[in-house]
């Protein structure tokens, strides 16, 4: 564990309880958010509420929590329900922290202590509550089932604390982004538990390399299974190439339960996610990027899209991928002309956020083009990182977002002509 582990979810949810299991599993500290407001004051919530109303009581969280922040000492920490409310100070909790909420519907919240007198706010509106807070409680990195036993939670928690995956927060679409090594198929059946049916979309060259041990987890799992192989190339990014995605989940009986993955480089990604958000009015995609450039660009954000004529990208939806997984062992096969261009991608992303991946791009290089996995989960990891925060920032591309554009005006339209 790198960095603290944020506990949040509505009250009663249990995030007192799972924490210090999960942190004495851990072996690191526990903090509980509300416990030290309570010591510090000198006064229950109850009380701060009403005396001091609710205002007050949300300073006092909000500082505290600023506090923890800046302590990157790996740590468990139970938040109180509404402390991620102020949407920067939750953004910073997500790049500074792994945040995971727990959740359960409330009418086995209501059960687990009823008339508590030390929730001034459960009782008097706790479903407009839940309801006013469901893109909060969304934008973190998993959202995990609190009506299991308590071992059974923190068996969860501590899976995805150790995984580090970077959150791109989208409100309700909000997603992780795990980058390791070898992660593949594990992370393809995680994606995949609680379809209906998967289409694998993959294209002629991945699909010989990668599709098989993905396939056979999936099939293994139970799930009703299709896979349609693309040609490859930005030349086939097009509608007919999204036609013949459509056309192989209307022949599975893909319904709205079903979901798309899929696996090779940018333009499948493209193909797959602009299906997906087409096909019977949108159905859920994840992404297993199988290239440098799909990793650290196409993969995370959102943007889905087919070519129309010689304008680029020209129809397409923003739609978010359930989660992707950058698998960096797949690069050992990417061809060596795409993997050294895919690199430029890097220097930009560098050049626009992140200063450090510069430093680590000249001291690393013969490390990076020989493609050394644990470099390259550093690299691709950071790229995430910048992507992410951007996008959750911008998410529609109305200012901000923009930045990542750079060179591609000029690049796209010279592609074109």
């Amino acid at each position: 564990m790198h960095r603290p582990l944020l506990l949040g979810g509505f009250m009663r949810v249990g995030k007192s309880t799972v924490g210090p299991r999960v942190a004495e599993r851990a072996g690191v500290p526990f903090v509980d958010l509300d416990a030290g407001i309570v010591e510090a004051a000198g006064r229950s919530i109850r009380e701060i509420f009403e005396a001091d109303g609710e205002g007050a009581f949300r300073a006092l969280e909000r500082d505290r929590l600023e506090a923890e922040l800046s302590d990157p000492t790996p740590r468990v920490i139970a938040l109180g329900g509404g402390a991620l409310l102020t949407r920067e100070l939750r953004l910073r909790a997500l790049e500074r922290a792994v945040v995971i909420t727990l959740e359960a519907p409330l009418a086995v919240l209501r059960a687990r202590a009823p008339g508590d007198a030390t929730r001034p706010l459960f009782d008097e509106r706790a479903a407009q509550l839940l309801e006013q807070r469901a893109v909060v409680y969304a934008e973190a990195h998993a959202r995990v089932d609190a009506t299991r036993s308590v071992a059974q939670v923190a068996d969860d928690v501590l899976d995805v604390w150790q995984r580090d995956p970077v959150c791109v927060a989208a409100g309700l679409s909000s997603y992780a982004v795990d980058v390791d090594v070898d992660i593949a198929v594990d992370r393809a059946a995680a994606a995949m538990q609680t379809s209906t049916g998967v289409l694998v979309v993959s294209d002629v060259n991945v699909a010989p390399l990668h599709a098989a041990p993905i396939l056979a987890a999936l099939t293994a799992a139970g799930h009703s299974l299709q896979s349609v192989v693309l040609p490859a190339g930005e030349e086939h990014k097009t509608i007919a190439g999204a036609e013949r995605v459509w056309r192989a989940a209307h022949d599975m009986g893909l319904d709205r339960k079903g979901r798309m993955l899929a696996l090779g480089g940018g333009v499948v990604s493209d193909i797959a996610g602009f299906a997906a958000s087409t096909w019977l009015r949108g159905v859920s995609w994840a992404g297993l990027p199988s290239t440098l450039l799909a990793m650290v660009d196409a993969s995370v954000g959102g943007k889905t899209a087919v070519d129309f004529g010689i304008a680029k990208n020209a129809v397409g939806a923003f739609w978010q991928p359930t989660g992707v997984a950058c698998d960096v062992a797949l690069l050992q096969t990417e061809p060596d002309r795409g993997y050294r261009s895919a690199l430029s991608e890097v220097v930009k992303t560098a050049l626009i956020g992140d200063p450090a991946l510069l430093t680590l791009l000249e001291t690393r290089r013969d490390a990076i083009l020989a493609r050394d996995p644990a470099t390259l989960v550093e690299v691709v990891r950071r790229c995430v990182v910048v992507k992410a925060g951007v996008v959750s920032r911008d998410e529609r591309e109305a200012g901000l977002r923009a930045t990542l554009n750079l060179g591609h005006t000029f690049g796209h339209a010279l592609e074109a002509y």
